[in-house]
């Protein structure tokens, strides 16, 4: 896991990522000689970990709150007092974040055609207040929160939706500078 002060889409991934292996061989097909298929498999989980991994997860979150309706009236300059703070609840709601990674796989001097991958992670929100200043979303204080994830390869999921009880909020998220409210 990363930093957990600032998780990234990387933690969204399930621990084992069941039928991964099984994905691989398939897309790959019989090769001559023998495969080592764990670490092929290891390699393939620390690339897609190291990919999404550059995401941050609250980044994220913040851009997506930043297009809520319920603060769209405080994007023009004069919908406030300059450098006044305006909080701004939202009830319960989802955020969906994707990503569509592929593995680019290289075995024994052959290179297999990339593996696309789909990874969607929804966090369900049972309220949300955001702070808005100068038409910036400046900050979130999330409630409770329940994360969960699924992977999959093209249409074939690799598990069911898991829930994320490793993840956590804390009371406030801080977006410096502030995400421009569109």
């Amino acid at each position: 896991m990363s930093d957990p002060a600032r998780p990234t889409l990387a933690d969204l991934l399930p621990e084992p990522i069941e039928g991964l292996s099984d994905q691989i061989k398939s897309h790959i097909g019989a090769q001559k000689g023998a495969v080592a298929w764990p670490l092929v498999e290891g390699q393939a989980v620390n690339g897609l970990k190291s990919e999404l991994g550059k995401f941050d997860l609250f980044g994220l979150l913040g851009q997506a709150w930043s297009k809520a309706r319920e603060i769209r009236g405080l994007r023009a300059a004069d919908a406030q007092p300059a450098g006044a703070i305006s909080i701004v609840p939202l009830g319960q709601h989802s955020a969906v974040m994707t990503a569509e990674p592929a593995l680019s796989l290289t075995i024994a001097g052959w290179t297999a055609p990339p593996l696309k991958l789909g990874l969607v992670g929804t966090a369900l929100f049972e309220s949300v207040h955001l702070s808005v200043k100068d038409g910036h979303l400046v900050a979130a204080s999330p409630g409770k929160c329940n994360f969960t994830t699924a992977l999959s390869i093209g249409s074939i999921p690799l598990h069911t939706p898991k829930e994320l009880a490793h993840l956590k909020l804390p009371g406030e998220l801080r977006f410096e500078p502030g995400w421009k409210i569109p």
